[in-house]
């Protein structure tokens, strides 16, 4: 994939926001009716030095109140593997209240706007 395009992509914080979100929705990673954190001041300092390096570099972040208690996501655009695959590949990590990494995994959004885990 064309690294200006890429580069313009991830650049775009609304649209990489717009991209977590339809990951989040479309993996049902949070219950329906989750309430949104919109504020990162709304969440523990913890995930706060989180969203603020995400915010400082070329990520977007996103937090809910889960029933199981708060989650964030922080996603970045993976220039070298989007390039190598040609489409946009999301590296995300998904952390919980105490700021412990419960996840990380890279992922493609496919042509009818569903999400596939791929392989490293």
């Amino acid at each position: 994939m064309d690294t200006l395009k890429l580069r313009r992509l991830q650049q775009q914080p609304s649209r990489l926001e717009a991209m977590l979100d339809s990951l989040v929705a479309n993996r049902d990673w949070i219950a329906p009716g989750a309430q949104r954190v919109y504020d990162r001041s709304e969440l523990p300092s913890v995930l706060q030095k989180l969203a603020i390096k995400s915010e400082k570099g070329d990520g977007a972040w996103r937090g809910w109140f889960n029933h199981d208690g708060l989650r964030l996501f922080v996603a970045e655009m993976s220039l070298a593997l989007s390039r190598e695959r040609g489409c946009p590949m999301l590296q995300v990590h998904y952390y919980n209240e105490q700021g412990k990494l419960q996840q990380y995994s890279v992922w493609v959004q496919l042509a009818d706007d569903t999400w596939q885990k791929c392989a490293l």
